[in-house]
């Protein structure tokens, strides 16, 4: 169950720009970043091992527009960091060159493509695999990281399966940076498109989804999220008063809380 100190957490953890989260990921200390939207909390409001999941990871990144509403309510001056822009970073400028990579998930052709983006980028893709997710083995695949000493993880899974493979793939012996991109190299390439920037702009991306994928994506927008939105993001978004002076809103480097290492 989502409560205030479960996103107090959050919020003391939270990247607040892209550019906190390029130096996480260019920092060679061990870490799991990990993005958080809405679906997110909803999940983890009925499932307390996705709740431990992102209680466990060392940052996390607001994407959308509610989860930015609840960390600048605790005081977190923070802008919306997505997958998708950092992937875009990624292949757009010479920022990682020299960095070893590895693809877990999507399909094979958007890794082909994604593989050779990042070679005109300057990174070295040294591990892929897009297998099927429950043929994954976290001890397998840890042990493959550390022979081919990849130093970045990109996972290309959604939730809630992509965060937990993360989690247990670090668990189990990988010391390298791990990042959920879900459906990021999808949009990068082609496959997936992605919403105009007026879309985004109105905060109306959720429903540009919708329209492309109802099948899919009915139940998460219109049946789960909206019970987590309306409990705890709209209550803070029209209560300002919520918000503490712009004066107190805390900047700089975010900090993992110092228990969460312990949190599953």
């Amino acid at each position: 169950m989502i409560t205030d100190d479960f996103i107090d957490r959050m919020a003391d953890k939270c990247l607040r720009s892209d550019a906190e989260l390029d130096a996480a990921l260019c920092d060679p200390q061990p870490k799991r970043i990990q993005t958080v939207n809405l679906h997110h909390l909803a999940l983890a409001d009925r499932d307390p091992i996705f709740a431990a999941t992102i209680e466990a990871a060392d940052y996390i990144s607001a994407d959308g527009w509610p989860i930015v509403t609840l960390m600048r309510s605790r005081g977190v001056r923070t802008q919306r960091v997505t997958g998708s822009a950092l992937v875009h970073r990624m292949i757009g400028s010479r920022t990682f060159a020299g960095l070893k990579v590895a693809i877990l998930g999507a399909d094979r052709e958007v890794g082909d493509d994604v593989r050779g983006m990042f070679h005109d980028a300057g990174m070295l893709v040294e591990f892929r695999d897009h297998g099927r997710r429950d043929a994954w083995d976290p001890r397998g695949l840890a042990r493959r990281l550390v022979a081919d000493d990849v130093e970045m993880l990109l996972i290309a899974v959604t939730p809630p399966f992509g965060d937990r493979i993360g989690e247990a793939i670090r668990r189990c012996g990988y010391h390298g940076v791990i990042v959920n991109v879900g459906g990021s190299l999808n949009m990068v390439t082609g496959a997936a498109q992605m919403a105009p920037a007026w879309v985004r702009a109105t905060r109306t991306e959720w429903l540009f989804r919708l329209l492309q994928e109802p099948r899919r994506l009915f139940r998460r927008y219109l049946i789960e999220c909206p019970p987590v939105f309306l409990k705890h993001v709209l209550p803070t978004y029209w209560r300002r008063s919520r918000t503490v002076a712009p004066e107190t809103l805390r900047d700089g480097f975010a900090q993992p809380h110092e228990d969460l290492s312990r949190a599953a």
